[in-house]
């Protein structure tokens, strides 16, 4: 029997050394890709179109379409959409028949070795996509496992989805300087199983505890058109309790997604799917105005899910958009994002950060400790009028009114720790 136990103990052991060893090899103390990306708000609104161009699911399952994509636009959607997932930025580069790829990811919870740096390659073979290269920091995986395992989730997909793995979902792929050119014929349930297979069971449960405890918090009576503060109060001491035994950044992140996604009244199904009772319309308020709340709590949900600059950039570009149009431009909501920003970060950047928000927020908060007073600053201002006064986006006027609204925010008690 000991000697069992020590051959355990000895198998347990290697076990963690490997993986000290892979974890090692994978991460870099530097970045591979280091320009700087910083998507402006014309860079979101193109990359939006691009994917709403050939987003899939606007066309007809079982029909086959095509895909047409120049260089410049494949980096810019590449790089809007992993800002939308994570710290990280791609570089993309289109040869004869090859596409090579190289990209960061940034995990700052690796503060040592904090850099994913990949190296990877793809060729087009008779039409069909082949991994020719996949480095991941100093970790070479030889393309016979790159590629078994891609075909691997192919015909797992397609087992799920009771397909047959051999049809193709991808007809033809043509790879060239110029562009590249797709075929594909598209099956929706394709990416809702996909969507199964890649979020991990953790994150679904989280997701699924804290949707319920929303609807829950409401039927115990929240004030529907109260402050944000009182809500984020009872939800964060759930996430307190919770976190004594679990990850308190992974509970901050799935409450914080929940709440954002539901300010931002978008479909919670995407989240927790099924039949099941829904929170009521999101109505409450930041300094008793509701856009202010919604802009805050989706900022905060983009930022704990390390989309900082995504979400600078989205809440950015929704004004732009209302300059000439719609509500017009305001540095009021400028604000509420910034704060809303800030906090996502906070409550998130590392375990006792999260631990330590959770014990403030939970014990409670006033509203000037996360979002300053902004209710004297410019806002509602259509075309003519904003040039006036700031001339662009970027020009001095517009920076020194910015540097106001860092200012105000860093004067918040929340974010002085």
């Amino acid at each position: 029997m000991r000697a069992l136990i020590k051959l355990l103990l000895l198998l347990l052991l290697l076990a963690l050394l490997l993986l000290a060893g892979l974890t090692y090899l994978a991460t870099s103390t530097a970045p591979l890709v280091t320009q700087q990306v910083t998507l402006s708000h014309e860079d979101i609104a193109h990359a939006r179109s691009i994917l709403r161009r050939y987003d899939p699911r606007r066309h007809q399952a079982g029909t086959t379409q095509t895909v047409q994509i120049a260089p410049e636009d494949i980096n810019l959607a590449a790089n809007y959409l992993l800002q939308k997932v994570i710290d990280g930025k791609i570089r993309m580069t289109l040869a004869e028949h090859l596409l090579r790829i190289n990209a960061t990811l940034r995990f700052d919870r690796l503060p040592l070795r904090p850099f994913i740096n990949i190296d990877g390659a793809i060729a087009s073979e008779g039409g069909q996509p082949r991994i020719t290269r996949l480095q991941i920091g100093r970790l070479h995986v030889p393309d016979v496992v790159a590629n078994a395992a891609t075909r691997w989730l192919v015909d797992e997909l397609a087992r799920r989805t009771g397909r047959r793995a051999d049809t193709g979902f991808i007809e033809d792929l043509q790879l060239t300087p110029e562009g590249l050119q797709l075929r594909y014929r598209w099956d929706w349930t394709l990416i809702e199983h996909a969507r199964e297979t890649l979020l991990g069971s953790v994150e679904r449960d989280a997701l699924r505890f804290y949707h319920d405890a929303l609807v829950r918090v409401e039927a115990e009576g929240l004030d529907r058109r109260g402050s944000i503060v009182t809500l984020l109060q009872a939800m964060f001491r759930i996430a307190e309790q919770r976190s004594q035994t679990g990850d308190p950044v992974a509970e901050n992140t799935a409450l914080l997604t929940v709440l954002g996604t539901w300010a931002g009244r978008q479909d919670l199904r995407k989240l927790v799917p099924g039949r099941i009772p829904r929170p009521h319309v999101f109505v409450m308020m930041l300094q008793r105005r509701v856009d202010f709340a919604q802009h805050f709590l989706a900022s905060a949900a983009l930022a704990a899910r390390g989309d900082t600059t995504l979400s600078d950039a989205v809440g950015l570009f929704k004004e732009i958009s209302d300059t000439d149009g719609g509500s017009g431009f305001s540095f009021t909501d400028i604000a509420a994002d910034r704060a809303g920003t800030r906090f996502g970060a906070l409550v998130t950047g590392s375990d006792d950060a999260a631990r330590r928000a959770q014990q403030r927020i939970a014990a409670g908060i006033a509203e000037q400790q996360i979002m300053p007073a902004v209710h004297d600053l410019p806002e509602h201002m259509h075309g003519d009028e904003f040039r006036r006064r700031f001339s662009r986006v970027g020009s001095p006027e517009y920076q020194a009114m910015m540097r106001e609204i860092e200012h105000r925010i860093d004067a918040c008690d929340f974010y002085q720790d």
